[in-house]
């Protein structure tokens, strides 16, 4: 028993912002954090660039990325400790954050012509997060939520004044966009 608890502690976890399909804002540092055995080495590594660390008393760990540009991707983002885990399809664009409430939150499904909007949905550069609502007072480690690549099937549901944005900030600066949507209607965020 004593084995086996000590095997789950090494498991090495980041939140689940980190993924496959995830972006990386462009010319700038970028944090990549997560927990593991207290004491462990973490090693880092995206697009020739490598960072160690080692996790604090609590388990907790987070090095910086170099600033990375467009050409970089896409990439892999590979995170080793006692154990490994590598994000595949990471590119280097821009990161936007869409926040608010009724506005914000109003689905691609409620505006007009929603249905060829769905079906021209196809935008593989174009990257979308949900952040689910919660509420909370408290700082959260994780979320239950993935980036997933802009699609007909992924834009369902997503906000229309975000993809609307994105879809024209893509087309403006040609880099890859991810947009991460947490509007809750009637909230005071």
């Amino acid at each position: 028993l004593a084995f086996g608890l000590s095997s789950l502690n090494a498991e090495l976890i980041l939140p689940n912002i980190f993924g496959d399909h995830m972006i990386l804002q462009r010319g700038q540092y970028n944090p990549v954090w997560g927990k593991a055995e207290p004491g462990q080495e973490i090693v880092v590594s995206i697009a020739g660039q490598t960072h160690k660390t080692i996790t604090g008393a609590d388990g907790l760990w987070r090095v910086e990325l170099n600033p990375l540009k467009v050409e970089d991707g896409p990439c892999v983002l590979k995170i080793t400790g006692e154990s490994e885990l590598s994000f595949e399809d990471v590119l280097i664009g821009e990161v936007w954050m869409c926040s608010g409430q009724s506005n914000m939150a109003w689905s691609i499904n409620a505006i007009n012509d929603y249905d060829m909007e769905i079906a021209t949905a196809d935008y593989p550069e174009i990257r979308l997060l949900s952040v689910p609502l919660v509420g909370t007072q408290e700082p959260q480690f994780n979320i239950a939520a993935d980036c997933k690549v802009c699609s007909p099937a992924t834009i369902k549901g997503f906000t229309a004044p975000g993809y609307l944005f994105a879809r024209r900030l893509h087309h403006t600066l040609q880099v890859p966009i991810v947009f991460i949507a947490h509007a809750w209607g009637g909230s005071d965020l």
